[in-house]
């Protein structure tokens, strides 16, 4: 009877550490995580090699939640569906975006979310959507990929058959002139050993013509003051002559005017030049 009691005390006590190891293993692996999470989906359209289920998501460098799911966009076969689970509290806004990090040669990356403005508003399931969308930025080796991609087709487009027709036309252009001026050198030579004298000459040529201008500001200056000395002249002989002329032109008029007179009395009466004038008849009563 008493190894009965034993062997079920035995079986109890084994019965409960199992249960606490299974709690204590859930509580380890879980952590009892009180802490409320949000979903959201990022759209990314290059190869996100390095990222996983468990990767970490960060903002501006701090862990904010984790990856929880990768697929394949079933509308879109060049893009990766990308869910994230986000803690509540984390400053998801609309200006929100995201980029894949590199941590360098560990081959390990995680998933940046940044702010581009300093917006606080919410962002938000659109019409349609599930769960909110955050826009995604392509990563810094992505852009350098696109770029260096670009710029080798502008250098395909550059270096075509005619831009190299054209090159080769230049060079050989640039050749003829090279040697043109190679036959020519004595004369190049001569001309620049001139150029000295003939910059001389044009110096002596702008400081003679300087003079020359200051010699013609000098007449223009005289002439001015001829000019006003001549018109005082004109003003004194206006003065002095005009009031005796205005005098003589009275007198002449009047002088006219009398031989005007005589005129007509010698038509009337001819004998006037012989006998005078008659005298003038006596009024009635004289």
């Amino acid at each position: 009877m008493e190894s009965k009691t034993n062997y079920t005390l035995v079986g109890l006590t084994t019965i409960i550490l199992l249960v606490g190891l299974l709690i204590a293993g859930l509580w380890l692996s879980a952590g009892f995580d009180s802490k409320k999470y949000h979903t959201y989906i990022v759209y990314m359209g290059e190869n996100i090699s390095g990222l996983n289920d468990e990767s970490q998501v960060k903002f501006n460098g701090v862990k904010v939640g984790s990856i929880t799911k990768i697929a394949i966009d079933k509308n879109n076969p060049q893009q990766v569906k990308v869910f994230l689970q986000i803690e509540d509290g984390t400053p998801i806004t609309t200006s929100t975006q995201a980029s894949l990090i590199s941590q360098g040669i560990t081959g390990n990356n995680y998933l940046g979310l940044m702010a581009i403005t300093k917006t606080t508003e919410p962002l938000k399931a659109l019409p349609g959507q599930k769960y909110p969308v955050i826009t995604y930025k392509a990563s810094f080796f992505n852009q350098l990929e696109h770029t260096i991609e670009d710029l080798s087709n502008s250098m395909k487009n550059l270096i075509n058959k005619k831009n190299t027709e054209n090159l080769s036309k230049a060079i050989s252009n640039l050749a003829t002139i090279t040697d043109s001026f190679a036959s020519h050198s004595k004369q190049i030579e001569r001309i620049l050993n001139t150029f000295p004298k003939l910059m001389t000459e044009m110096r002596e040529s702008v400081t003679k013509f300087g003079d020359m201008s200051e010699d013609v500001s000098d007449a223009s200056d005289r002439l001015s003051t001829t000019m006003v000395a001549g018109r005082n002249a004109i003003d004194k002989i206006s003065q002095q002559a005009i009031p005796p002329a205005v005098t003589f032109l009275r007198r002449l008029d009047i002088i006219a005017a009398n031989l005007e007179k005589l005129s007509i009395e010698l038509r009337k009466n001819p004998s006037m030049v012989v006998r005078g004038s008659a005298p003038r008849k006596s009024g009635p009563g004289e």
